[in-house]
């Protein structure tokens, strides 16, 4: 019993919620549909304006392909929408932090009164 040794298996590729395809589950295409619905709108000024129905059908299945695209996770579990979602937040974020470094053997700080 002693000579035995006890290994700790841990498996990978294991999701923690159901989806379509590898990397796109319910959550990337309810992003995706959101895509394609704003885009199909705007194609739709497109086509009110030009009259132009094959630029306009190319032009939406360029979004719908484009959308999915987007929204698949790679290995990281990340996508680009979720990429650019990042961007947005580290932008947001403080960057810079106000404070006095002093050297605390030699100066003794009063504390002010106020």
């Amino acid at each position: 019993m002693e000579g035995t040794k006890k290994t700790l298996y841990i498996p990978v590729g294991i999701k923690t919620r159901p989806e379509y395809f590898d990397g796109f589950g319910k959550i990337e295409f309810r992003q995706s549909a959101l895509i394609c619905l704003l885009g199909g709108g705007v194609d739709l000024l497109a086509y009110l304006l030009t009259q132009n129905i094959s630029v306009c059908v190319l032009a939406m299945l360029v979004i719908i392909a484009g959308s999915i695209m987007m929204c698949i996770k790679d290995q990281t579990n990340l996508s680009a929408v979720d990429q650019v979602k990042n961007m947005i937040h580290f932008a947001k974020s403080q960057k810079e932090y106000s404070y006095v470094a002093l050297d605390e053997w030699k100066l003794q700080i009063k504390p002010s009164r106020v």
